[in-house]
């Protein structure tokens, strides 16, 4: 029994012994090949081709679109701020989410101080009133006064002249009548005493009266003589001394009494603007203090918000959260005692029946895009759905990357969709994908984007040519995401390998001259290709094509790079090179150079 397990266990090492033999020798002839495969002329056994390595060029149309993300918004929505004056807090609130009818409760702010300040702002109203009423009575007050002043001085020079008037046309032509009869009287009677005492000078003569008699008639002639000069006299005093005297005291009076009336005007009118100044000091204190209650009343109505329209109730910390995710400010979100600054902006109440999808552009293509193109936007949140749009506007300023990019700029896409979202089944802040048409390539032979491959200024495919693959020169035209067309190059039906092949796959051979005219390149002196313009004496650098990795060039990931003698064939023709970047990113082998200038249209494409 023992002998027999002893020879099953012998025979067993035997056979492993047999089967390390032959796995050695199947190992030792795997090496062999290889080494052989890589030791023969060109490097390496070509792999072997699939169809799906493998495609030709085609004469298509297609359409030439970018996407940019962002998210969606309502076209309509109303911002609901705090209307305080003064930080407070929040008493009520209504939850986030709810939709709400015009009219209903959103926010009810602490207004307890406001109500001690409109009670006592009324005491001051009431105050401020009554002075204004008092006022108003002293104004009232004054210009009786003023009138009454003043009638009083018209009265005076009313009396003077009157006065004057009076001794002028009565009193002095009386005293002047009076004076003159004075006169003519005594001359009258100083005439007959006169007449008397001649004739008693006779009869005394003669002898018929007495000397008695005769002195008495010559007395009584001398006293009337006396009289007659004392008239004489009173008439020039009168004239030369009291008629002057009386008509300067009542021309005096007259003036005086004028004067007295324009003292009074003056005095009323200084009272009057007093009266007047004090009367509008208490209408503007009063204003004041109505304006004051007034808009203690209205921040008081404005503590307690309500709906202005029909809507969706957001609050607004919920918009600002990725904010805060990169650093900025907040308060936390809303909700009872949180405290609110004033004019902060509280609740967005957007109308969700019609959306918008916000995305951002590079700015390398915001100049291509109009109003009216049309635009696919994909929502993940809504099942994955794609909603037909057309672009709306494109923002004015460009926005920069952020802290993460500061480089970068892009600009802000409002792309309105065709869907009435009435159920509500869109909202704001959904992520949406937009797919923005930026033209439309029609009838031109185009292959897969990557099938075109670059080296320096070169841009080239790989053509079979028996079991190896041959770098062929081509003319990029318009490039989206997923096809390039080829101006010059390639003609219809020729394949073309969509994948670098490895370096047993390729005809090292060098760049035909012919081949790189036709795609407007040159060969400098030192049999590199180069653009016409780039030809040693002219003032332009030469670029060096550096080959990549196993004769591989960089190919392009959304559109392969343009020569540098290209820009200006595609100037002509009304397209415009684009930039590396997000919408037209090169990628590159190790040792590739970077192309002079990449192609003008990416994006993907429709056929």
């Amino acid at each position: 029994m023992a002998v027999q397990q002893q020879g099953s266990a012998a025979s067993r090492r035997g056979m492993s012994i047999v089967k390390i033999l032959v796995g050695g020798s199947a190992l030792l002839l795997l090496a062999f090949v290889a080494v052989w495969a890589v030791a023969r002329p060109g490097g390496g056994e070509a792999r072997t081709v699939s169809a799906a390595d493998v495609a030709r060029a085609q004469t298509m149309s297609f359409e030439i679109i970018t996407t940019a993300t962002g998210e969606l918004e309502a076209r309509n929505q109303i911002e609901v701020r705090s209307g305080l004056e003064t930080q407070t807090t929040i008493m009520e609130i209504v939850p986030e989410g709810r939709q709400v009818r015009k009219g209903d409760l959103l926010v009810r702010l602490n207004a307890e101080a406001l109500l001690n300040q409109i009670t006592e702002e009324e005491d001051r109203v009431e105050r401020a009133k009554a002075d204004l009423i008092a006022a108003e009575n002293a104004l009232k007050i004054q210009i009786n006064e003023n009138d009454s002043r003043t009638r009083a001085g018209k009265l005076k020079i009313e009396l003077a002249q009157l006065a004057l008037d009076q001794w002028r046309e009565g009193e002095v032509i009386r005293k002047k009548q009076q004076l003159t009869l004075d006169i003519a009287q005594a001359q009258r009677q100083v005439n007959r005493l006169r007449d008397k005492f001649e004739k008693s000078e006779e009869l005394l003569a003669r002898g018929f009266i007495s000397q008695d008699e005769r002195d008495r008639d010559e007395i009584d002639k001398i006293d009337a003589e006396a009289r007659l000069a004392n008239a004489k006299l009173d008439e020039d005093v009168y004239l030369t001394y009291q008629y002057p005297r009386d008509q300067k005291t009542r021309e005096s009076d007259l003036e005086e009494a004028r004067a007295e009336l324009e003292r009074i005007e003056a005095v009323n009118a200084i009272n009057l603007a007093a009266k007047q100044a004090n009367l509008d000091s208490a209408m503007r204190q009063f204003r004041n203090r109505e304006s004051r209650l007034t808009r203690l009343r209205e921040q008081f109505d404005a503590a307690t918000i309500y709906a202005p329209t029909d809507g969706l109730v957001v609050y607004a910390t919920s918009l600002e959260r990725n904010q805060r995710m990169w650093g900025g400010g907040g308060e936390g979100p809303l909700q009872i005692g949180r405290q609110v600054r004033p004019n902060e902006l509280l609740i967005i109440l957007p109308d969700t029946t019609q959306m918008v999808a916000t995305v951002r552009v590079h700015e390398a293509l915001a100049g291509r895009i109009r109003p009216g193109q049309a635009a696919r936007v994909k929502v993940s949140a809504a099942g994955g759905q794609t909603f037909e749009g057309r672009v709306e506007s494109i923002g004015v300023l460009a926005e920069t990357g952020g802290w993460r990019d500061p480089n970068r700029r892009e600009y802000s896409v409002r792309v309105g969709l065709d869907v009435d979202n009435a159920a509500g089944e869109l909202k704001p802040s959904m992520r949406a994908e937009s797919e923005l048409t930026l033209g439309r390539v029609e009838n031109a032979i185009a292959v897969p984007v990557q099938a075109v491959f670059s080296d320096g200024p070169v841009r080239f495919v790989y053509v079979p040519r028996g079991s190896r693959y041959e770098r062929v020169p081509v003319r990029v035209g318009r490039v989206s995401d997923t096809l390039a067309e080829i101006s010059a190059g390639l003609t219809e039906g020729q394949a073309v390998l969509l994948r670098e092949p490895s370096p047993g796959e390729i005809l090292d051979r060098p760049w035909d001259a012919e081949r790189l005219k036709a795609v407007g390149l040159a060969l400098d002196e030192s049999g590199r290709p180069v653009a016409p313009n780039a030809q040693p004496g002219n003032g332009q650098p030469m670029r060096t094509a550096m080959p990549s990795q196993g004769g591989g060039p960089a190919r392009g990931a959304e559109g392969a790079a343009r020569p540098e003698g290209q820009a200006t064939t595609d100037a002509a023709e009304g397209r415009r090179p684009q930039g590396e970047g997000p919408e037209g990113r090169q990628r590159r082998a190790p040792g590739a150079e970077t192309p002079a200038a990449p192609a003008a249209e990416t994006g993907r494409s429709r056929g």
